[in-house]
């Protein structure tokens, strides 16, 4: 960041000491003598980028770009100066301002690599990244050995989900410095996006040997482990990040993430406000924070911490998406939406789900629209397009517990449910307060087998099984557990909940669950519609299992937020 310069104001040789005292790193030696010279010489821009460099590297960004500004009045043509104060800018956030200091650094001094590979920092952070590209191909075309800008190339393509090339440029960066750790720290990012999990944390764990003390690596590693279900060796991932740095706040919020995916959504909160303890910004938190409030049915708390978010980013349109998931009512889901559009017009989900609204008021143009284009083949537009071909149009709920509480006033309170896919118990925990008796049916290690983008194992709770009085828990895959358990006479089912997610697992546990069933049960489908491949699962079971034994069924109620289906079925003989 500095340079040796001669300046007539302060003597030559005192000024080139401290700048070589400054490569040497001596931050607080340098610092102090440069604040004691200013003094005398005031009018010496030298001294302020010293100032100013050192500012930047202890943290003190104000500082940093007060003395920088400094030098750009004293000498408005040096374009490191401009290049400096862009770089600290983007630290703090302001990167329109970053932009244009960059941009006048490079019009100074056209070859100036490092300013390009800065004003691409600029452009990342903007997540404007094709011309983040552009600008780091510049920094490596007039520095062909500049690792840092393949480094910064391989980020950004990796945003892009250009996860090839992003490797590549990996591949560049450690050629060019075979011990730079983050290279292969980042490398292992885009190798875990292409699903290659092994092979990602091999890379964290080749960064761990080259940097010992880079806590990112440990948080990477805990994020696959996490993917994978080993949430015991994802926490200790997490744990070894704080051990090295105790106010990580992303390790905490991971570790929410942990405990939200076991049940444990005390401990999760928990978690969460620790993060946010040490690092109030953290907008994902607050999210995380949210969906777990949610979970436990503390709709208003949950509600109170989406627009927590929003404290801090106004235009987080993801914390509006699920502020829609909270929704009581149309006039609600559609102002949330609406907020969710303003933030982000391109949210296609958004977009999508508001045209379902309008065709619920009677406004398919829209909607009519979309299914004339290519969106047609999404599947929300699909999941849309079969429910508005259904009969009549059912009832539409915004969040997983409103319909629970719609379908419960229309069950019959005097027989017990059935839920087949428990996993942290929420929805369980819910029913039995109404119904006293409930049998739940699990491995409790996740899914059986791979679904979609998730791999077998997936949502696992590690064998732990939820205490609830007036439970009854049945352990096993279904194929195996099912058989012995309806050999014997069982009562008629209210409320059959199935979250099996898998169709080979719903049709399963629909065939088996036949004698419980009569034109009063409601059955509850949790992943029925919206899924890339919604038609493949649930969805498939439930036509199947009525094709077969003549039933035809009514459905009663949806949400699309939680892609719920609720149904009743007739054609009993």
């Amino acid at each position: 960041m500095l340079e040796k310069i001669n300046h007539k104001s302060a003597p030559k040789e005192v000024v080139n000491a401290l700048v070589t005292l400054y490569h040497e790193g001596k931050y607080d030696d340098v610092l102090s003598r440069s604040s004691q010279l200013i003094k005398e010489y005031p009018q010496t821009f030298v001294l302020h980028n010293i100032i100013g460099a050192i500012s930047f590297e202890k943290g003190h960004k104000e500082i940093a770009i007060e003395h920088f500004r400094k030098v750009i009045k004293l000498r408005p043509h040096h374009p490191h100066a401009y290049n400096n104060l862009g770089a600290t800018l983007i630290d703090i956030g302001e990167y329109q301002e970053a932009k244009s200091n960059l941009k006048k650094a490079i019009e100074l001094q056209p070859d100036y690599a490092e300013a390009y590979n800065n004003l691409g920092n600029a452009y990342k952070e903007m997540e404007e990244y094709n011309e983040a590209i552009l600008v780091y191909e510049k920094a490596i075309e007039l520095n062909p050995q500049y690792y840092e800008a393949y480094n910064n190339l391989g980020a950004v393509l990796g945003k892009n989900e250009q996860y090839d090339e992003a490797i590549e440029a990996y591949n560049k960066t450690i050629l060019l410095k075979p011990d730079f750790a983050e290279a292969y720290n980042n490398m292992g990012i885009a190798l875990k996006e292409q699903g290659k999990l092994e092979e990602a944390i091999e890379k964290y764990k080749k960064a761990l040997s080259l940097k010992p003390d880079h806590a990112e690596s440990y948080i990477n590693i805990g994020v696959v482990l996490q993917g994978q279900g080993k949430f015991q060796e994802a926490i200790e991932a997490y744990n070894k990040a704080l051990l090295l740095k105790p106010d990580f706040a992303e390790a905490y919020n991971n570790i929410g993430n942990v405990f939200k995916d076991q049940g444990k959504l005390g401990d999760a909160i928990k978690s969460y406000k620790k993060a946010l303890s040490f690092k109030p910004d953290l907008a994902e938190t607050y999210i995380n924070m949210g969906g777990a409030l949610w979970e436990q049915c503390k709709m208003e708390e949950a509600i109170e911490s989406y627009k927590g978010t929003h404290s801090i980013d106004a235009n987080n349109a993801d914390a509006y998406w699920y502020l829609y998931g909270t929704a009581k009512n149309f006039v609600e889901a559609k102002k949330w939406i609406k907020k969710c559009l303003r933030a982000d017009p391109n949210h296609l989900e958004a977009k999508l789900t508001l045209s379902a609204l309008q065709y619920y008021e009677g406004n398919m143009s829209n909607f009519n629209t979309y299914m004339k284009s290519k969106l047609k083949e999404n599947a929300h537009m699909r999941s849309f397009n079969w429910v508005f071909n259904l009969p009549k149009l059912p009832p539409l709920y915004f969040h997983r517990w409103s319909l629970f509480d719609q379908m419960i006033v229309m069950s019959k309170k005097d027989r017990p449910f059935y839920e087949f896919g428990v996993w942290r118990g929420e929805a369980f925990k819910y029913l039995i307060k109404t119904f006293k008796k409930g049998y739940g049916f699990d491995t409790f290690e996740g899914l059986p087998e791979d679904w979609h983008n998730e791999k077998a194992g997936t949502y696992s709770s590690e064998g732990n099984i939820p205490k609830v009085a007036g439970g009854e828990f049945i352990v096993g895959k279904f194929e195996d557990s099912l058989p012995e358990f309806f050999a014997k006479k069982r009562p008629m089912a209210s409320i059959i909940n199935f979250d099996a997610d898998l169709y080979s697992s719903t049709i399963c546990a629909l065939n088996f669950s036949k004698p419980v069933i009569d034109r009063h049960t409601i059955l509850i489908f949790d992943e029925f519609l919206i899924n890339k491949n919604w038609e493949q699962d649930e969805f498939k079971a439930l036509e199947e299992f009525c094709t077969k034994n003549h039933f035809t069924y009514e459905v009663l109620a949806i949400s699309f937020f939680s892609k719920q289906v609720a149904v009743r079925l007739s054609g009993f003989s």
